[in-house]
């Protein structure tokens, strides 16, 4: 029974401790081509913007970001195990697809670490099949692996046929369910570095010269492109196209202290027109983000919010209760003050003697009726307890709890005090007498 109890408790731990943050409407109104996005917050995991985030699409190339993580999760040191480039293992490639040139290699050994690199660099789909090939002992297998780590991450709609992200109607996945696959990444080795990487040297082939391999993510490379797509605050992470999925990406920026990251995927793409849609609907939407939201101190730690009696004190009736730390949230910077509320738990009186910092309530705070903080309330100084009023009220307590016990007792003590009454009284007479026998003899 105690092990069951206990599993229940763990159980219920797990899930508040995977319960998303509040939210917010946070009047997002930029204009968009992409077909899907999710935009979150990771200073405080707040989602502030989402557009299909769980409709099934085609994730395309930034399917390489599960594959990272399965490999570095089944290789223990990526720096020094070499891999052998195989005909086998490249039968399957895509000559028109993306690649970091393994075709030129067929006998010759890399890195894990340079594959990697080349994985998610360049988007190569030739080391992407290296890869899988060595951790899954054949990409089927290793597919397999990705499709249980996504299970594992509560992916409810992701299904994986191919390391690489290439066409398949069975392979898809939801903005949503990308961003959970890319905050896992984001804590395994290296993954942002790599990410963040625009040009890199390939030096561990066994018998070939240095080879340079560069960025397929022009929001990070202000050499490529003109600079056209080209984003400051940009970190990262995966681009991926092919027709059916259309252009997709996923992406962090930073700026000012505030991080998001963002997935977009199926952005309309025609090599007519040559636009990057998801990179520019996602730079709209960093600007926009980092212009009009921020956090908010909705509550303050020098708010003064209620006041609750005291009592066994001489003059003064109430201390005043203040939170114990200030409440604030992302919000944003223009929002209606009239959709903040509050609610407060807190004992009917106190008795004296309080000292600052006493807990005396809870305080919650909501926005638009979500719940977005809570704090104790405290006591906002010191109060000494008046020591006769306090002795008085005890006796009154004692009188009133002990009724009976005090009705005897003043019955005894009445008794007491007649019988003590009656001997002096009696002894007195008998002196008397004692006195008058006494003066007659």
């Amino acid at each position: 029974m105690k092990r069951i109890i206990a599993v229940l408790c763990a159980l219920l731990i797990a899930l508040l401790c995977m319960a998303p943050a509040y939210a917010a409407d946070y009047g997002c109104d930029v204009a968009t081509s992409t077909g899907a996005f999710y935009m979150e917050n990771l200073d405080t995991g707040n989602v502030v913007y989402t557009k299909s985030a769980t409709e099934l699409m085609y994730p395309a190339s930034t399917t390489k970001i599960m594959t990272y993580i399965i490999v570095v999760e089944n290789v223990s040191d990526i720096e020094n195990t070499r891999v052998d480039i195989t005909e086998e293992a490249l039968s399957d490639l895509d000559p028109e697809s993306s690649v970091m040139g393994l075709s030129a290699h067929i006998g010759e050994s890399v890195t894990v670490l340079d594959l990697l690199y080349g994985l998610m660099v360049p988007s190569g789909n030739d080391a992407a099949l290296v890869l899988s090939s060595y951790v899954g002992g054949s990409v089927s297998g290793f597919v397999e692996m990705m499709n249980q780590k996504a299970a594992q991450l509560s992916c409810k709609n992701t299904h994986f046929t191919s390391p690489h992200g290439l066409f398949d109607e069975h392979h898809y996945s939801t903005a949503e369910d990308m961003a959970i696959i890319t905050k896992y990444a984001m804590k395994k080795p290296l993954f942002n570095e790599i990410c963040n990487t625009t040009r890199y040297t390939v030096s561990s082939y066994s018998d070939s010269p240095d080879e340079t391999i560069e960025t397929t993510n022009y929001m990070i490379d202000e050499s490529q492109k003109g600079g056209y797509y080209y984003y400051p605050y940009a970190k990262g992470i995966k681009t991926g196209y092919t027709d059916e999925a259309g252009r997709c990406l996923v992406s962090t920026a930073e700026k000012d202290g505030y991080h998001y990251l963002l997935v977009a995927l199926s952005a309309p793409y025609s090599f007519d027109e040559d636009i990057n849609y998801a990179m520019l609907d996602s730079a709209s939407l960093y600007d926009w983000a980092f212009e009009n939201i921020a956090f908010q101190t909705l509550r303050s730690k020098d708010e003064v919010i209620d006041s609750i009696p005291v009592v066994y004190v001489w003059k003064q009736t109430s201390v005043s209760i203040v939170p114990k730390e200030d409440i604030s949230a992302l919000l944003p910077k223009n929002y209606d003050p009239s959709r903040v509320s509050t609610k407060t738990e807190c004992v009917d009186e106190i008795e004296a003697p309080v000292k600052l910092g006493d807990v005396c309530g809870k305080l919650e705070v909501y926005f638009d009726g979500e719940l977005i903080g809570t704090t104790d309330l405290i006591a906002s100084e010191s109060v000494d307890r008046d020591i006769t009023r306090y002795a008085v009220h005890k006796i009154r307590v004692f009188i009133t709890d002990h009724l009976a016990l005090t009705i005897i007792l003043f019955v005894a003590v009445l008794i007491l005090i007649i019988v003590i009454a009656l001997v002096v009284r009696a002894k007195k007479i008998e002196k008397r007498r004692r006195e008058r026998r006494h003066r007659y003899r």
